[in-house]
């Protein structure tokens, strides 16, 4: 009983210094990952029912995904126990339920029915009544770090599937469900117990525990239209990108530790310029260059990493790994209209690479932002 109030007054300041750092709501919605536009092509796509064979096959892969159902039921928890370097039952659940709220709301985008919208929403519902905090699991070896880092991976997905359904206009059909207001509140304040712990995290992280939480301060900021908080969580995105990525492009962690790491930084990196492209039209994380290089800095990054997984690299040997989702395709389109700068080794890896998704961040880029569309 004392642990619940202890965090329920964690709550409550937590929630009143989100509302006490609002400045004015000139953030755009929807303004993370997808734009409205973005999101207008997603719905035209299933109205003019025209798509390559590369993306049927992959609508059929998540016709297989049950958190893109319908019929997904989400089992929310008060406390959800973390592990470090593997997953349990109590992570599964979180990480299911969060990905599910934003693949309903993808979906709810794609198919104009109703029912992925009321889905997505109901998940939203049920993780805000109940949630208190993440906590280790007892008996492991994880370190207090790992709970403010779950935090991290957690918000940019719940505050993406909230973006949508809170701001996105259906062009087609009636506009579905409310989400009651007093339960986007319920939302926001789920999401400051989140930020709470995710603030418990140091700052001196170079790898990819610092860029997601850059990425969760910017997710977070879009949506309480907290424009302070967005530009922190920009400012540092910006200023980790010369630490993470060598000026050969080696992209740390990848020699040091595995070939999954380095991607999730890269994942980071690249959804926090397409956020900034999101807002501004423009993206200094995605134009940066070094003083006499060429290529920017976050495109060499993302060469060298394919390059490790289609032929290897100085630093490691990545062919028997997979392409993690959340990047690739992003990053393509945002390089698209620069004829100056060349992606064929992403291309190649895009075509050959067996791919997974980590759960750790927004995913089913193929999905939005893949081959056909123009915005």
């Amino acid at each position: 009983m004392m642990k619940r109030l202890a965090h329920a007054a964690l709550t409550l300041v937590a929630a009143v210094m989100l509302a006490g750092s609002a400045v004015a709501a000139d953030l755009k919605h929807p303004g993370l990952i997808n734009s409205g536009g973005r999101l207008n092509v997603l719905s035209r796509l299933e109205k003019d029912a025209r798509s390559s064979d590369r993306r049927q096959s992959y609508y059929a892969s998540l016709d297989k995904d049950r958190r893109f159902s319908v019929d997904y039921q989400p089992r929310a928890m008060d406390y959800v126990l973390v592990v470090a370097r593997t997953s349990n039952e109590s992570e599964k659940r979180f990480r299911n339920d969060m990905a599910a709220a934003y693949f309903t709301a993808l979906r709810w985008v794609k198919t104009g029915d109703n029912r992925y919208r009321a889905k997505s929403i109901e998940i939203m519902n049920a993780w805000a009544d109940k949630f208190v905090a993440l906590t280790r699991e007892k008996g492991t070896k994880t370190g207090p770090g790992q709970i403010p880092l779950e935090a991290a991976w957690a918000i940019p997905i719940w505050a993406n599937a909230a973006e949508i359904i809170r701001y996105y206009k259906h062009p087609y059909g009636d506009p579905g469900p409310e989400w009651k207001d007093s339960d986007v509140r319920k939302f926001r304040a789920f999401l400051g117990r989140l930020h709470a712990q995710r603030n418990e995290m140091r700052r001196d992280h170079v790898d990819n525990q610092g860029v997601s939480g850059a990425l969760a301060d910017m997710s977070l900021g879009v949506f309480n239209d907290d424009r302070r908080l967005y530009e922190a969580g920009l400012a540092q995105a910006r200023a980790l990108m010369a630490g993470i990525i060598a000026n050969d492009g080696e992209v740390k962690e990848l020699r040091s530790r595995d070939c999954v790491h380095p991607q999730y930084s890269l994942i980071g990196l690249t959804q926090a310029g397409q956020i900034e492209m999101n807002q501004t039209g423009q993206s200094t994380l995605l134009s940066m260059t070094r003083k006499g290089g060429k290529q920017p800095v976050l495109a060499s990054g993302i060469e060298y990493m394919s390059r490790a997984l289609n032929e290897g690299s100085d630093a490691r040997d990545c062919r028997t790994a997979k392409l993690l989702d959340g990047y690739a395709p992003m990053v393509k389109r945002l390089y698209a209209n620069d004829n100056k700068i060349q992606l064929n080794e992403l291309n190649n890896a895009m075509e050959t690479a067996p791919k997974r998704m980590s759960g750790l961040f927004p995913e089913g880029t193929e999905f939005t932002h893949g081959e056909e569309g123009s915005q």
